[in-house]
């Protein structure tokens, strides 16, 4: 296994694994002492050895979880389809980890906002109609930041990439955008069927 700056390819990747499994190994098991069948998606063609497996997806998953969860599948997935070389790899998982986190700080504060926006607009109108445009200034302010962050996200990670590789992990987050969909669909079934 090539080494990079120290640290193998594997060793980094084992890593975030490892960070990821330790997160959903606070995910308390389901009521009851029911097992979950494991609903990991499927592993790649040409995975290296020794890889640590993603935990199973569980109906007491949270959306940060699930988040958590899509993220460490994504470097899985793009590992193997961007065909990241050795040097590729450690710089790319640096930038990936970057853009995770700014889309999901901004989440965050978005969703917070939306809930005060929510509250002001409780009940009847009138009164408040200053408030209301200062949030939605302030929502349009965060909006607009998030925007130019991502955007700058994305040219750090674009940096170490080929331009075939660029487009193959637009690709793939298109089909993680998906399988997100899906999986919260299949967790929303479960949570539903089980009442």
């Amino acid at each position: 296994m090539a080494r990079v700056h120290g640290r193998s390819v594997a060793g980094i990747t084992g890593l975030m694994l490892l960070t990821t499994t330790i997160a959903f190994a606070q995910t308390p098991p389901p009521a009851g002492g029911q097992q979950t069948a494991q609903q990991t998606p499927p592993a790649g063609r040409g995975q290296r050895a020794g890889r640590a497996a993603l935990p199973p997806i569980t109906p007491n998953m949270n959306q940060q979880q699930l988040q958590a969860y899509i993220d460490a599948y994504a470097l899985m997935q793009a590992e193997r389809q961007l065909k990241l070389s050795t040097e590729q790899f450690p710089g790319f998982v640096g930038r990936l980890r970057r853009l995770q986190d700014v889309r999901r700080r901004h989440q965050m504060e978005r969703r917070r906002m939306m809930g005060q926006l929510s509250e002001l607009l409780q009940g009847e109108a009138g009164g408040r109609d200053e408030a209301i445009l200062e949030k939605l200034r302030a929502l349009d302010d965060v909006n607009q930041r998030a925007s130019g962050e991502v955007r700058k996200a994305y040219e750090e990670l674009d940096g170490v990439l080929t331009p075939w590789q660029r487009g193959r992990y637009r690709m793939l987050e298109e089909q993680l955008e998906r399988l997100k969909v899906d999986m919260l669909s299949k967790l929303g079934n479960k949570i539903g069927g089980d009442r």
